[in-house]
């Protein structure tokens, strides 16, 4: 019976170690999926956070150097929990502000030239939907083959480079949409506010 305790003791230290570990690697995998909703699965940390917080130790193997494995293990988590909202919280609002971008941001853009409307799609940035509908638009009129590039490809495509500009764009610049006729293809590009070219 002794014998069978202290093999239990020990597997439920493996067990407890595991857990230290995956919770490490918990930190990993919501910056991942933050980074990459498309393509990284979901974390499911809050799963995990209320699998550990609700952990106990079977009376009849429990003694103080588990309790302390679980102790730790369980403050571990309370504070990565913490760091993890808010890692989440500021995904939350980048993705708003980008989302807020994408459905109003550009100029007046030029009313010239009616017949061409690569023009006039420079003159903001639609929805993402609105993008691809534009690029299948363009590519007919030049009698290309619309389904060259899959939707969801444009739309890494589309969110990456935003992504890039977003960043090194200055503050009286704003990310337009434009048609690369070389390239057959929509793709973004920086330009100076309207307001700071007119007149």
């Amino acid at each position: 019976m002794a014998v069978d305790v202290a093999q239990q003791r020990r597997d439920e230290e493996v067990r407890l170690r595991a857990f230290v570990r995956e919770a490490e690697e918990m930190d990993a995998k919501i910056r991942a999926y933050l980074s990459d909703r498309d393509n990284k699965p979901h974390p499911r940390h809050q799963e995990f956070i209320e699998r550990i917080q609700n952990m106990r130790i079977d009376p009849e193997i429990s003694n103080r150097h588990l309790e302390t494995l679980l102790d730790n293990l369980q403050w571990k988590v309370y504070h990565l929990s913490h760091a993890w909202r808010q890692l989440w919280d500021n995904a939350e609002a980048a993705r708003k502000r980008q989302s807020g971008h994408f459905r109003h941001a550009g100029g007046n853009g030029s009313e010239n030239n009616r017949q061409d409307r690569t023009a006039n799609d420079k003159r903001s940035i639609y929805s993402v939907d609105r993008l691809w509908e534009i690029q299948q638009e363009k590519l007919e009129s030049l009698g290309q083959n619309p389904d060259s590039e899959n939707r969801e490809a444009f739309v890494q495509r589309i969110k990456q480079r935003y992504g890039q500009l977003a960043s090194e764009k200055k503050a009286d610049e704003e990310i337009v949409m434009t048609f690369d006729k070389q390239s057959r293809r929509c793709t973004l590009a920086v330009k100076k506010h309207s307001k700071a070219i007119d007149g």
